[in-house]
């Protein structure tokens, strides 16, 4: 019988087509090869401590999509983010939608998909449920769900069309979402005069959710652009904003009440923008969402969504024709509104100088502006 050879640890032989002896080197998460020197000699050690001694291992190989499967085409229409959106927060919403699609018929086969089956997954996303989340329960679903769901859908299988996955689109077949009467909703409560006063004996001025309300409601921006502003920005009476979602510059007057509440805040050391959290650090999109949300629902304050803008944009500045916010379309001319937002026009007098009274330094102090 002849005695079986010893092997280093992970070093198995094997006989090749040729009949030649061949060791292989294998250990889990560790690049492998074949050695070119014979078992025993110096070499062979070299080799053998250059495959231990790796710096760079190989990752543990993981679940592929299917060819053909409604996975392997979103993996495809998620390579290039360009195809989700020109934004980073269009792209990450979309890449939300569209995987929760994927999570839950990933392995089906694209081929296979027809209108009836979109009906039916549009059908069941219009059931709006609660679920369980970090902050309390939160609705899923429901029609406009359903709605961004199929939108988002006539593009994936559009995408499906040109890799010639299938001949047609089974979602433009589909039915689009219909709402009942009971279902229309007016969309978010609108703050009163009322409301705003409420909330501004609640948070007074020099506090970050005065100033927070004071931007949103003069300027009209969103969040994402209203946690970006700085005194930097101010030039010449005008706040200059870059929008982050349209990529559009904005030159919008600060109004009086604004420039107030700008002027109240203590100043802020080492910060370039106006809002600062409370660790000192800039907010995110969604933190500081989550923040205002919760000094809405303050005692003494009020449980409310959306500002009024365009109310205060007409009072502020008659001579404008267009309700709606700076840099944003009018719902009827489909126009966008550049008399306050785009085209820097002189400011009248009554903006030249504004007197603010200090609290902090018991003094009045002159705003030169223009």
């Amino acid at each position: 019988m002849t005695r079986r050879r010893f092997l280093p640890e992970y070093v198995s032989s094997f006989k090749d087509r040729h009949g030649k002896e061949r060791l292989r080197f294998r250990r889990k998460g560790f690049a492998g090869g074949y050695f070119k020197s014979a078992l025993g000699t110096e070499d062979f050690r070299t080799e053998y401590r250059a495959f231990m001694d790796a710096s760079e291992t190989v990752g543990v190989a993981v679940d592929r999509a299917i060819p053909g499967t409604i996975a392997d085409l979103v993996a495809r229409y998620f390579a290039t983010p360009t195809r989700l959106g020109p934004t980073v927060i269009t792209q990450s919403k979309v890449r939300s939608i569209v995987g929760r699609f994927s999570e839950e018929y990933g392995k089906l086969p694209v081929a296979w998909v027809g209108f009836q089956h979109i009906d039916a997954i549009v059908t069941a996303k219009t059931q709006r449920k609660m679920v369980h989340t970090a902050r309390g329960l939160r609705p899923i679903g429901g029609p406009v769900a359903a709605g961004k769901l199929r939108k988002e859908l006539v593009r994936l299988f559009n995408f499906a069309v040109k890799l010639r996955m299938i001949p047609t689109n089974p979602v433009l077949l589909a039915d689009h979402v219909k709402l009942l009467v009971e279902q229309r909703s007016a969309g978010y409560h609108t703050w009163t005069e009322d409301e705003i006063d409420q909330y501004r004996a609640r948070h007074q001025l020099g506090t970050n959710a005065r100033l927070a309300l004071e931007l949103l409601l003069w300027t009209g921006q969103r969040r994402s652009d209203a946690i970006r502003m700085g005194r930097q920005h101010i030039v010449d009476g005008r706040i200059k904003v870059v929008q982050d979602k349209t990529g559009k510059v904005l030159w919008i007057a600060v109004a009086p009440q604004l420039l107030e509440a700008i002027v109240a805040m203590p100043a802020a050391k080492n910060h370039l923008c106006f809002l600062i959290n409370e660790q000192g650090r800039l907010f995110t999109r969604a933190g500081f969402g989550n923040w205002f949300r919760d000094k809405c629902d303050a005692p003494g304050s009020l449980n409310a969504r959306r500002t009024d803008c365009a109310r205060r944009s007409c009072a502020a500045w008659p001579n404008s024709t267009k309700a709606t916010k700076p840099g944003r379309r009018c719902p009827v001319t489909g126009k966008t509104r550049r008399s306050l937002a785009i085209r820097k026009r002189p400011i009248s007098a009554a903006w030249q100088t504004t007197q603010l009274a200090s609290s902090r330094a018991g003094r009045c102090r002159t705003v030169q502006r223009g």
